[in-house]
């Protein structure tokens, strides 16, 4: 996994509220867009990732050291009560079990730490705006990835997005957590009616205003060649997503993070622009 990244806070904002995580030796990418308070965008999206990565850190890192002695995988046995803080419904429950033990078995061990570390950082921003009255209403945003061996897993709440580029063709695996975007999947607004609309930046979902969360996730298998691509909404404000595909086929991957970035300051850079690239191959670009 090579990963490559930008950010900037644009041409009309004082502070990158923006921020990223790249932590390839634990398969790990990540993208926050902060808001709320003075400083506390920010404070938020800073915080959120810094929360993720130290959680699936340590149980990926005493896994490591268990399986060398051949034991089994302590994730398993230690978060599965954690991750139902969680409140999107588990996915791929056996028919044949139920209850809250047939959730916890029928999702990958990964998966769960992944949910677990996000339902933490959410916590964390939460109870950080309950004492620090300049900080109050602060959240974030927040689109992750983990890796693990020949699966990725996903964790999303906002409007950051996560494309995947695959066989020259893009593809969103996100969807917008927007009032805007939830009124053309219903079909009660057009795209062209969505672009007009001043209420256009309203999101539906985010991790930090409550204490629990709410995420949406997906497990995919990853195929040499792979090439995803994390953002905020700076960026994809001004990047559909034709435009995109081609930039990602005609561009070195070590370039096209910071390409991304000039190409929205270019373009008004009215908010803050995080890209994050990564790479899953043996050959690197």
């Amino acid at each position: 996994m090579s990963v490559w990244s930008a950010t900037d806070p644009g041409r009309r904002r004082e502070r990158n509220e923006d921020a990223l995580l790249v932590e390839p030796g634990l398969g790990l990418v990540a993208v926050a867009d902060g808001m709320g308070g003075h400083q506390g965008g920010a404070i938020a999206s800073r915080l959120a990732l810094d929360v993720l990565a130290r959680r699936i850190r340590t149980p990926l890192e005493k896994r490591g050291a268990s399986f060398a002695d051949g034991d089994t995988d302590p994730a398993v046995a230690t978060l599965s009560a954690a991750a139902a803080r969680v409140t999107e419904p588990m996915e791929a429950v056996d028919p044949m079990l139920d209850g809250p033990a047939a959730a916890a078995a029928a999702i990958p061990s990964t998966l769960r730490l992944l949910r677990t570390a996000a339902a933490d950082a959410g916590a964390a921003v939460y109870q950080a705006s309950l004492g620090d009255p300049t900080l109050s209403g602060m959240g974030t945003t927040l689109t992750a990835a983990l890796y693990d061996g020949d699966k990725l897993h996903l964790i999303h709440a906002g409007d950051s997005r996560c494309y995947l580029f695959r066989d020259g063709a893009l593809r969103q695996l996100t969807d917008d957590h927007t009032w805007i975007a939830e009124q053309v999947r219903t079909g009660a607004m057009t795209e062209a009616e969505a672009k007009e609309s001043r209420f256009r930046h309203v999101i539906t979902r985010s991790i930090g205003f409550e204490r629990q969360i709410d995420v949406d996730t997906r497990s995919l298998v990853v195929e040499p060649g792979d090439c995803l691509v994390l953002c905020s909404d700076g960026m994809s404000n001004y990047i559909d997503g034709l435009e995109l595909e081609r930039l990602v086929a005609t561009t070195w991957y070590r370039k096209l993070p910071q390409l991304l970035v000039d190409a929205a300051n270019q373009r008004g850079g009215d908010d803050n622009i995080t890209v994050v690239v990564a790479l899953f191959s043996n050959h690197v670009p």
